[in-house]
C-alpha cells in the first residue's frame, strides 16, 4: 500500500496547523501591547488628576480612594491650605489648637486655646468656611504679667474654584472671606493690654494656585486685606491695608501620610492713629512652617503645623494641631 499520500497531507496539516498557531502567537502579543499603552495612558490620566478627586474605579480600591472626596493626606493637607476644595455635600467639621510665643523689645507673649472650623463642599465648585477661635494670653512686660482669655476673632469665607488643573496650568481658586472684631482688643485703650483678636472688621481677597509636578504638588497664594478704620480710647485708628505672600510644597510620601513645607510673608502699611502715621507699625511678619499630615479613619485626619519667626516682628514660634473630620 503506498503512505506517500498519507505522509503528503500529513506535513501539509501540520503546516497548516504552525501557521495558524503563529498568527494566533501574533494576535495575542498586539493584544498584549495594546493593553499595556491602555495601562500606560490610564496610569497618565491619573497622574494628571491628581490631587483632583478621582472616584475609585473598583470596590478593591483602597479606602481611601472609595468616596468622591478622596481621604488621602495629601488632599487633606491642601484643603488646609485653600488649594483644594471639598465636593458638594461634603462636611468638614475640625477642632484644632494653637500655641504661639513671641518675645520682642522687653515684651513677652504667649497665645494659645482652641478653635474650631467648618467647612462644607457646596455644587458649582464652591465652598463655604466658618471658624472661631478661643484665646488664652499672657503677657509679661517690665516685670508685669497679665493673664486674659476670651474669644478670638471669628471669620466667614466663600471659595471657588476658577480653573482647574490641566496640562501646563494650574488650578486657580478663588476666596473671599469677612473677619468679625469680636475678638477683645484694648491696645488702643488705657489700661490692662489684652489682644485676643485684632479688634477691628475686616475682607479679604485671596487667589490659590495649585501645580503637580510628580511626586511634588506646589501651590502659592497672594491675599489682600482691608481692616475697617474704627474708634478707639486714642481716637480714631486705621491699621490700613496688608499684603500676604505664601507658597510651599507638598509630598506624599504615603497615601495616609504627607510632608509639607511653606513661606509666608504679611506686610503692612503703616497704622494711622487721627490722621498721623505710627512709627514702628509697618514691619513684616516672615513664617517658615513644616507640616505634616496623617489619615487617622476614613473620616479623621490630623495635621501638625511648626512654624519659626523669621522676621523681628513674626512669633517665635508657633505650633498648630488640627483633627479634621468628614461627614
Amino acid at each position: 500500500m503506498n503512505r506517500l499520500p498519507v505522509v503528503i497531507a500529513s506535513l501539509l496539516a501540520a503546516s497548516v496547523h504552525a501557521q495558524d498557531l503563529n498568527q494566533l502567537r501574533r494576535q495575542l502579543a498586539d493584544k498584549e501591547a495594546e493593553v499595556r499603552q491602555l495601562r500606560q495612558r490610564i496610569d497618565t490620566l491619573e497622574r494628571e488628576l491628581t490631587p483632583r478627586r478621582v472616584p475609585a474605579p473598583t470596590r478593591t480600591a483602597a479606602p481611601e480612594d472609595e468616596d468622591g472626596d478622596s481621604n488621602r493626606a495629601l488632599e487633606r493637607a491642601l484643603v488646609r491650605e485653600r488649594g483644594l476644595l471639598l465636593s458638594a455635600r461634603t462636611v468638614e467639621v475640625e477642632p484644632n489648637f494653637v500655641y504661639s510665643h513671641l518675645a520682642i523689645d522687653g515684651l513677652r507673649r504667649d497665645a494659645y486655646g482652641p478653635g474650631l472650623a467648618i467647612r462644607a463642599g457646596l455644587p458649582a465648585r464652591w465652598q463655604l468656611e466658618a471658624g472661631v477661635p478661643y484665646v488664652w494670653e499672657r503677657r509679661e512686660s517690665g516685670g508685669t504679667v497679665s493673664r486674659a482669655h476670651g474669644e478670638g476673632d471669628a471669620y466667614v469665607a466663600a471659595s471657588r474654584q476658577l480653573l482647574t488643573e490641566r496640562g501646563s496650568l494650574p488650578s486657580l481658586i478663588g476666596t473671599l472671606s469677612w473677619q468679625f472684631s469680636n475678638g477683645r482688643n484694648t491696645l488702643f485703650d488705657a489700661g490692662q493690654p489684652v489682644a485676643l483678636g485684632s479688634g477691628f472688621d475686616g475682607v479679604s481677597a485671596s487667589l490659590t494656585a495649585l501645580k503637580r509636578t510628580d511626586p511634588l504638588v506646589f501651590f502659592g497664594s497672594y491675599a489682600f486685606t482691608h481692616l475697617r478704620p474704627a474708634r478707639k480710647g486714642v481716637g480714631e485708628v486705621d491699621l490700613g491695608n496688608s499684603h500676604a505672600l505664601r507658597f510651599g510644597v507638598a509630598l506624599a510620601t504615603s497615601p495616609t501620610t504627607s510632608l509639607r513645607t511653606a513661606f509666608s510673608l504679611r506686610t503692612f502699611e503703616r497704622a494711622r492713629i487721627g490722621g498721623l502715621a505710627v512709627p514702628g507699625t509697618d514691619e513684616s511678619v516672615g513664617l517658615l512652617e513644616l507640616g505634616a499630615s496623617a489619615v487617622l479613619s476614613p473620616s479623621t485626619a490630623i495635621d501638625v503645623l511648626v512654624g519659626a519667626g523669621v522676621t523681628r516682628a513674626a512669633p517665635d514660634f508657633r505650633i498648630g494641631v488640627a483633627l479634621p473630620i468628614r461627614f
